[in-house]
């Protein structure tokens, strides 16, 4: 939600155009939000987890750096989501464009990282695919998005366009983007586990 609000508000005072209609950031609240939201709380327990320090009572949501850290992902959808915009906007000044690729981006985006979120070990580490019910929730959103964007009569409904078919691959190439920017974060010690009881 942070990296909408970013993209719109930013989007407006650069170029006084909106990359996401309201109709486009519903459907993104709905289904590419909330289905992976909801099969992230079917996600097994973490096999270290009897080895992490009871959490003190007065320890809030956003301890550990938690907000800073979903300030700092939110800010970085608003960026992809606008690089989108602009790319899809500018290569044939079609304002449509961009915000069909705003669109894809913003919502695939939010699938990659629904599998960031399921722990802050490397997803190499604990299985990228072990949470069956958020691949099914994956795969429906997924699904959903692309009957919106290739489906003639939805697609004019959220006022979208059917793109050259590079733009589509430069998407693709911008929806992985946090996947990798979140392993290099865990590789590198940015993003930690919880520290462990020493023995």
């Amino acid at each position: 939600n942070i990296g909408e609000v970013i993209a719109v508000f930013v989007a407006m005072l650069l170029w006084h155009k909106t990359p996401l209609l309201s109709m486009q950031l519903l459907w993104i609240n709905l289904v590419t939000d909330s289905l992976p939201a909801i099969a992230l709380g079917m996600e097994p327990v973490e096999k270290d987890i009897m080895n992490h320090p009871p959490k003190p009572k007065s320890e809030g949501i956003f301890a550990h750096g938690l907000g800073v850290r979903v300030v700092l992902q939110g800010a970085m959808f608003a960026v992809l989501t606008l690089v989108a915009f602009y790319l899809g906007w500018t290569r044939n000044g079609i304002l449509e464009e961009g915000e069909t690729m705003a669109f894809m981006v913003l919502a695939l985006c939010q699938i990659v990282q629904a599998y960031n979120m399921r722990s802050d070990h490397s997803l190499f580490k604990i299985g990228p695919f072990k949470n069956k019910t958020l691949n099914l929730a994956a795969l429906a959103s997924t699904a959903l998005t692309a009957f919106v964007l290739f489906t003639p009569g939805v697609r004019d409904a959220f006022q979208l366009a059917l793109l050259p078919w590079d733009l589509y691959l430069i998407g693709v190439g911008l929806i992985f983007v946090p996947f990798v920017v979140m392993e290099i974060s865990k590789a590198i010690g940015l993003i930690k586990p919880h520290a462990h009881k020493t023995k």
